[in-house]
């Protein structure tokens, strides 16, 4: 069997990995992957001296369309597919980037081109405030059409993915970019949220199937999260936050970068109000402040829906304008309201019986 220019860029990849500039080191030297592959294979390596002797030898050991085609079935056993830059179904925006991966590891379908991908990052541990306005953000962007990109950790980007997968009208939602092996469910804690991204959209990763995920290999992830979206909205990011990575990735690649406004007394809206104090992020109040920036636009809807508050009694209505402002806790209310505990957990009960309120971990309540 000849083997042609993506077999020879997938026989590449494996003797390289995620070293792209090592790759196309390589590529220069011959033009092309298949230029290299068949000049190896004829025994013609002469233009290799200067590179590693033993990654030489395993260029010659593997250089047969046999191990191409071992390699290949393997994968398939793995339900994985391996889409190289020469694919047509590479996506386009990622090949603009200065450090494309040379192959991409993909379960689920990867499309070239998308009508409006936007990553979603954020703090793993958010506040409820983050919560709600990824959430809504997410859904509303889906609901215009948008494709939502995140790295499938826990906080913000698996509560973007979860929000743009309730979106049934959109046909493609979301898509996962991995920092380990696209057979490594991490966390693991996300394997339902992986399958259905899968079902839906993609799960991809730059590294080999099996990698584990080392933490070195995160900031790597980040440059694909950006560099297969026309932005990247960041929601709630502490003053080191792994998300501000993504978002100078963007800026380095020339994408639009979104930062949602926060207290300036939460450690978490330190990275997201810095970003929009020194002008590098746009800032976010409505989905529409992202969708206008692409020719796109929704009816306004609030973030949080207004409470109808002519139904309750005045207990209540005293807990609805409190927790309006904030979470809160039960001590905190029982200080704040003058009810007695009795009181307030029956009237506490009561709306969340009705839906109004919830209860967060640590009886703390919000709308």
């Amino acid at each position: 069997m000849s083997v042609d220019e993506q077999q020879s860029v997938l026989w590449l990849n494996r003797l390289t990995g995620h070293d792209v500039r090592l790759f196309r080191r390589l590529v220069g030297v011959f033009g092309s992957a298949l230029g290299l592959f068949e000049s190896v294979a004829a025994g013609r390596t002469e233009a290799l001296e200067g590179f590693d002797p033993a990654l030489v030898n395993r260029m010659k050991e593997s250089a047969s369309g046999k191990k191409i085609r071992e390699y290949l079935a393997w994968l398939r056993t793995r339900s994985i597919e391996a889409i190289p830059i020469t694919d047509p179904r590479y996506p386009t925006l990622l090949k603009e980037i200065y450090d494309p991966p040379s192959v991409l590891f993909v379960r689920g379908e990867l499309r070239p081109e998308v009508t409006l991908p936007l990553a979603m990052v954020g703090a793993r541990t958010c506040t409820q405030y983050g919560r709600e306005v990824a959430g809504a953000l997410a859904g509303a962007l889906c609901e215009a059409g948008a494709c939502i990109v995140s790295g499938l950790a826990h906080g913000i980007d698996s509560i973007g993915a979860l929000a743009a997968l309730s979106v049934e009208s959109n046909d493609y939602p979301t898509v996962a970019v991995l920092g380990c092996g696209v057979d490594v469910v991490y966390p693991k804690e996300q394997q339902r949220l992986y399958e259905q991204i899968a079902r839906r959209g993609a799960v991809i990763s730059e590294f080999f199937p099996g990698t584990r995920p080392y933490a070195s290999n995160f900031p790597m992830r980040n440059r694909i999260i950006s560099g297969l979206s026309r932005g990247v909205i960041v929601v709630e990011a502490g003053e080191k936050s792994g998300a501000l990575i993504t978002a100078n990735c963007a800026l380095e690649q020339g994408r639009d970068v979104y930062s949602v406004p926060g207290r300036i007394t939460d450690s978490m809206s330190l990275g997201t109000n810095r970003m929009i104090r020194e002008g590098s992020a746009k800032p976010v109040f409505t989905v529409n402040d992202i969708l206008e920036e692409y020719g796109y636009s929704l009816e306004y809807r609030p973030i949080r829906a207004a409470v109808d508050l002519s139904a309750l009694d005045p207990g209540q209505k005293t807990i609805v304008e409190l927790l309006k402002a904030d979470a809160r806790s039960f001590d905190e209310l029982c200080e704040l309201t003058g009810i007695g505990a009795a009181e307030l957990n029956s009237t506490l009960t009561s709306l969340e019986f009705s839906e109004i309120i919830k209860q967060l971990p640590g009886r703390v309540y919000c709308l």
